[in-house]
């Protein structure tokens, strides 16, 4: 990699703050927000977007995800296999993220499925037999309390945020339909994808695909989601945690968490922990830092385990090479049932 795609620029971050908070936000809009010409912005993107350091996914919103299932798979690799099996796991449509850790787990993925007869087969049946898996445990996600579409680079300001913010959600109407999964799922692969070659895609008129996008959005039935390769970011280490809560006080300790500007995601969890976050790190020593910060705050979370991120190989449908580059995705599809695994994709695939 060249030197300059080593770093981010201010008006690299500007553009990437600004997708994260509208990530189909016209180049004219995002050029006048922040001063420049459409061109210029356009052609940010483009060289951001080419080389892998920065990329936008759709997926199901939290209303869905939590009336469907979603499970965090802890899986145990016999020795030398984590990286093939993590290769494997990625390859799966309903596996939307894929982690090598260090501490407890060789790997954490993150699994939506329609229904718990497709958990159990993609758990029992699929993962547990890839080859080189010795122990998988899942956990049913229970509430998502917060998601990585909410971080931000931190570049614009106030007045520049709220020109690109959009209204807030309407309440959520009913089940969606065929065309909207599809819809979803060809999103997950591109989420700037020009409105005419998802016509093509879904089935449906250019202005009909604009209007469900829009209502999708706007009711948060559907998650849009502008991504930057994590070690370009201030905060190139990623941590998880699991946590004890009492049940009563979930909620207090949820809100305190999102007031950590490190937050990436928490959502709460069955089994014998109830409560599991990430957050992104500037160092490894900022993690008993935290703690013990937390600890002060929060003093109902009882920390109970801790793993730091060794790879990211899948960040929701987004595959993603050693340097956390996107290579290829394999685009999110919950709503299909679990088959064997395609071939891992390769980088230029």
């Amino acid at each position: 990699m060249h030197m300059q795609e080593n770093t981010l620029d201010e008006l690299d971050r500007s553009v990437l703050h600004a997708l994260q908070i509208s990530p189909r936000a016209s180049w004219t809009e995002v050029g006048k927000v922040l001063g420049v010409d459409a061109v210029t912005v356009a052609r940010r993107w483009e060289r951001l977007r080419s080389t892998g350091r920065a990329w936008t996914t759709c997926y199901p919103g939290v209303r869905l995800i939590e009336t469907s299932f979603n499970a965090y798979v802890e899986i145990d690799a016999q020795p030398g296999r984590a990286m093939d099996v993590a290769r494997a796991l990625a390859s799966y449509p309903q596996v939307v993220t894929v982690e090598q850790l260090a501490g407890g787990r060789d790997l954490l993925a993150m699994a939506l499925v329609q229904d718990l007869g497709a958990l159990s087969e993609l758990v029992t049946e699929r993962i547990a037999a890839l080859p080189g898996v010795a122990r998988t445990r899942a956990a049913l996600g229970t509430r998502v309390f917060s998601e990585g579409s909410r971080w931000r680079l931190r570049s614009l300001t106030p007045a520049q945020q709220r020109q690109l913010a959009r209204p807030a959600a309407d309440p959520p109407r009913g089940e969606l339909d065929e065309h909207d999964h599809r819809l979803i799922t060809a999103l997950s692969r591109d989420a700037r994808a020009p409105a005419v070659e998802l016509a093509q895609e879904v089935g449906l008129s250019a202005p009909n695909v604009r209007r469900r996008i829009a209502g999708l959005v706007h009711r948060g039935d559907a998650v849009l989601r502008c991504e930057i390769a994590r070690g370009l970011t201030e905060w190139p280490i990623a941590a998880t945690l699991w946590a004890s809560v009492p049940p009563g006080d979930i909620d207090k300790v949820a809100q305190g968490l999102s007031a950590l500007p490190e937050l990436r995601m928490c959502s709460s969890i069955t089994g014998p922990h109830n409560l599991l976050f990430t957050l992104w790190l500037k160092s490894v020593a900022d993690l008993p830092r935290l703690e013990t910060l937390l600890a002060d705050r929060l003093p109902q979370l009882h920390l109970v385990d801790r793993a730091v991120n060794l790879r990211m190989v899948k960040l929701m449908g987004q595959l993603l090479d050693d340097r956390g580059c996107a290579k290829g995705p394999v685009p999110i599809n919950p709503w299909l049932p679990p088959k064997e695994p395609a071939e891992p994709h390769t980088a230029g695939s």
